[in-house]
This record gives structure tokens, C-alpha cells and sequence, in this order.
């Protein structure tokens, strides 16, 4: 295919070529001078050298008597200067004339020889061509006969074929006769099975319906000892517990006839004073003071060695922006901030044997001497903020309250029973009977206190194999008074 394409690309340039130079040479013409002497000039593609001479022997340039014309005037130029310019002008188109008639053969040579390379070039590419198309065929021929192998192979491949799909549809039919007496067989198992599972489920529900009709029985039965222990517990639960009357427990004025009535609207303040201690009480003043403006709200401190200079000043303006009365109640001990709460509050009472104590803040100081002036004056500041209320409700100065302290105990800390605190004013009142009304729950049924538990009070034995139990560790300001003649009992 690529050698037709080129043979006709061929055959089209040469007739371009052959084309252009017809019109080439057909275009080219003389002008003759005035006398016409030159006639327009034709040349034929095909025309050889000799026919170009011939035409310039037929023209009469090269002939005698031209020459002799010439040299007749060339005498009359001399004379003549516009004869003479015409001679001159006659003689270089004369000259101009041959040299594009040698031009001319010159084209013609080349195109003859161009011609002869197209006409071999013409016959190379008809041998290719032939050359090819005796290939092609010799192609077609290999591939008809690969077609037909291909076909012969297929016809066979299909007989195999055919004869193996009959095979595996005999072997087919045989499993499919086996498997239709499997099934049949099965059938028929699963009917005896089915009719012995549907004599067991008679025999199930049968069961069944006995025992529902017997947990029915179980359930009245279960149902009447619920309901008795339930009026048993209710009773116990009526019994356990205390209804107070309200009117009784809610007073305006808790202090009546010597005895201190601590109502429900209580507040335990007990052990160390720190954030945490200081938000569950602020929390429960703010609560019990917008439950009710009326009623006291009781802090009741059983024991605290105080604390947090800043979480007690928290737990004073909360008591001092209350609405509502907060009376502070000591029952054992309050010591350093939690007797200045007890001290500043809008009233306080406590037993005659509770123990009062104040003294200076303290804190343990770290760093350089500029760090530690720094502390000194930030608790200097602190203890007049918290310790000038104090003095001035007792009618001292603060200079005056220190010295007192130091007086009092070498170390500073001042302690005293609730009685002297009263004379002190650092308590409002003494009582000797607090009725705690909010008791309403036996402790031995919702609870009891954990110095009850037996874990608490276990009996060791020691390196010489003697049995002892250990003691708790006492608050601040406590004694043992105990009768213990063989040391069973000692100190942790």
C-alpha cells in the first residue's frame, strides 16, 4: 500500500512539473525594436537542440547578408547617432536573445534528464508495486489456509464439545435420579420427624401449662409475703423515724428556757478550713437563706483546728451577706480561723467544756530575704484584717490583744473553755442543753457513726505475742481518762 501511495505521488509531480514549465516557456516572448526585426519565440517541451537552430537559421541572423547589412550600417551610424543607438539597441537584444535561448536549451537538457529519472523512478516503483502485490497475495493465501486450520480445529472443538455436554448430562440425569430418591427419602424421615416433634411439643405445652398453673400458685403466695413485709417495713420505717413538730422546730428565737434549738436549716463545719469546706457552707447558707429569711440558719462546729485564711473569710461574708440569722453552735473545739468565724458571727453559742482558740497566723516561708518581707508584710496585713474585728469586739487593741495572748501562753496560743470565752466575748452564750431537731432517723437503721466500726477498734498482737488494741489519735486539747492496768489498750 505505501508503494501505490508513492508511485501516485510520483506520477502527480512530475505532471505539476511537466505543467509548470509548459507555461514557463509558453509565457517567455522578444520585443522586437521598432522594424520588428526579432519575432516571438515558441519553444516545445519536447523540441531538441537542432529544431532551436533551425529556427535560428530560419530567422536570418546568422546568414551573409545580415552580416553585410550590418556593415552598411554601421557606415550610415557614423553619420546617423539616432541609426547608431538603434544598431546598439538591435545588437543587445541580439545578444540578450541568445543567452536566453542557451538558457532555454540549458532548461531543456534538465528537463529531459528529469524526465529520464521520473520514467526509472516510474518503473521502480511498478516493480515494488508488483513486488507487493505478489506478497499480499502470498499472505492471503497463508492466512486462507490458517483459516481453514482454524475452522477444521473449531469443528472438532465443537464435537468435543457436544460429546462432553452429553456426557455431563448423562452423569447429570444419574445424580439427579439419586438425589430425587434421596429427597424422597428425606421426606419421608422429616414426617416422622415432625410427627414425633409435634407429639413432644403436645407433651411440652402440656408441662408448661402445669407450671404456670403452679407458679401462679408460687406467685399469690410470694405476693402475700411481699405485702406483709412491706406493712412490716413501713412500720419499722414509721417507727425509725421522728415527726418533728415544725412549728416547734422552726423558731425565730432557737434559745428558749436555757436549751438551744438547732433546726434542719444546719450547716456542719468540721476539720480543716479550705475551698472546698468553705463552698459546701457558702452553698448551703445561700440555700437555706432563699428558702427562708425568717429562720436562723445554724454553722455547727463539733471540731476545727481552722485553716485557710482566705476560705474562712469566704465562709464570714457569706455568713454576713445573709439575709437570714447564721448563729454558730461549738460543741468541742474551734481553733485559730474557725474561732474567729465563731467569734465574729452575728451570735454564737457553745458548751461551758468547748475549747476557743486564738493566736497569730503562721505559715511556713520559702525563698530569698525580699520574697520572705514580701510574705511577712502580705501576713501582716491578713492577720490585722482578720484579728482587729476580734480585738476591737473584746475592747483591746490589736497591740493589746497579742499581748494578751503571749501572757496567757508562752507559745502565743491562746485557749479557753466556753465559759471564759464567754466573759472574753468570744462567745455570745453558753448553753448547757442543745436540741439538735434534725435528728429525725434512727442511726442504727439509715447509718451510724464510724466510730462504731468494728475496724476501727481491732485487737493486734504484738512482738512478745501480747494482744493490745490501739487507740485513736485524740483531737487537739483532748486526754485520755481510761483504767488500764495491763496496757491493753494504747496510744497509735
Amino acid at each position: 500500500m505505501n508503494l501505490i501511495m508513492t508511485k501516485s505521488r510520483s506520477s502527480l509531480s512530475f505532471a505539476v512539473l511537466l505543467a509548470a514549465l509548459i507555461v514557463l516557456f509558453s509565457g517567455l516572448g522578444f520585443a522586437q525594436s521598432d522594424s520588428n526585426a526579432l519575432a516571438p519565440l515558441v519553444v516545445n517541451a519536447g523540441s531538441s537542440e537542432d529544431e532551436v537552430k533551425s529556427e535560428e537559421d530560419a530567422s536570418g541572423d546568422g546568414s551573409p547578408e545580415s552580416s553585410t547589412d550590418e556593415k552598411t550600417v554601421s557606415a550610415d551610424e557614423e553619420e546617423d547617432p539616432v541609426e547608431k543607438a538603434r544598431t546598439a539597441e538591435l545588437k543587445r537584444l541580439k545578444d540578450e536573445r541568445e543567452m536566453i535561448q542557451a538558457r532555454l536549451s540549458l532548461r531543456s537538457e534538465q528537463f529531459k534528464e528529469e524526465l529520464i529519472g521520473l520514467k526509472e523512478e516510474k518503473e521502480r516503483l511498478s516493480t515494488e508495486n508488483s513486488l507487493v502485490r505478489e506478497r499480499l497475495s502470498d499472505e492471503l493465501t497463508e492466512l486462507k489456509l490458517a483459516n481453514e486450520r482454524l475452522n477444521a480445529q473449531i469443528d472438532t472443538l465443537n464435537k468435543e464439545l457436544s460429546f462432553e455436554s452429553l456426557k455431563a448430562k448423562k452423569l447429570l440425569n444419574e445424580e439427579l435420579s439419586e438425589m430425587r430418591i434421596e429427597e424422597e427419602r428425606l421426606k419421608l424421615q422429616n414426617s416422622i420427624a415432625l410427627k414425633k416433634m409435634e407429639t413432644e411439643v403436645a407433651e411440652l405445652r402440656l408441662a408448661d401449662t402445669r407450671l404456670k398453673l403452679k407458679r401462679a400458685t408460687l406467685d399469690i403466695d410470694v405476693a402475700e409475703l411481699t405485702a406483709k413485709l412491706m406493712l412490716k417495713e413501713k412500720g419499722d420505717l414509721v417507727q425509725d423515724q421522728v415527726y418533728a413538730d415544725r412549728d416547734l422546730m422552726y423558731l425565730k428565737e432557737p434559745f428558749v428556757d436555757g436549751v438551744l434549738h438547732v433546726s434542719d436549716r444546719r450547716v456542719a463545719l468540721n476539720g480543716p478550713i479550705w475551698s472546698g469546706l468553705a463552698d459546701y457552707v457558702s452553698e448551703r447558707i445561700n440555700f437555706y437563706n432563699n428558702e427562708s429569711s425568717d429562720y436562723p440558719i445554724f454553722l455547727v462546729i463539733d471540731s476545727s483546728p481552722g485553716g485557710s485564711v482566705m476560705s474562712g473569710y469566704k465562709i464570714m461574708k457569706a455568713m454576713h451577706g445573709s439575709k437570714a440569722p447564721v448563729y454558730v453552735v461549738v460543741k468541742s473545739y474551734a481553733a485559730s480561723m474557725a474561732a474567729s468565724i465563731a467569734t465574729l458571727a452575728e451570735r454564737s453559742f457553745c458548751y461551758p467544756n468547748a475549747v476557743i482558740l486564738h493566736h497569730q497566723i503562721s505559715w511556713g516561708v520559702s525563698g530569698n530575704l525580699t520574697q520572705q518581707r514580701e510574705f511577712l508584710e502580705e501576713a501582716e496585713e491578713w492577720w490585722r484584717r482578720v484579728a482587729r474585728p476580734v480585738a476591737k469586739k473584746m475592747g483591746l487593741s490589736l497591740d493589746e490583744f497579742i499581748s494578751l495572748m503571749y501572757e496567757k501562753n508562752s507559745d502565743g496560743d491562746w485557749r479557753e473553755f466556753g465559759d471564759m470565752a464567754f466573759e472574753l466575748k468570744w462567745i455570745d452564750q453558753v448553753v448547757d442543753r442543745i436540741w439538735e431537731m434534725s435528728v429525725d432517723k434512727n442511726p442504727d437503721r439509715f447509718g451510724r457513726s464510724m466510730i462504731f466500726a468494728t475496724s476501727v477498734l481491732e485487737e493486734s498482737i504484738d512482738q512478745q505475742g501480747k494482744p493490745f488494741v490501739g487507740l485513736p489519735r485524740l483531737e487537739p486539747f483532748d486526754f485520755y481518762y481510761l483504767y488500764n492496768p495491763d496496757n491493753y489498750y494504747r496510744l497509735r
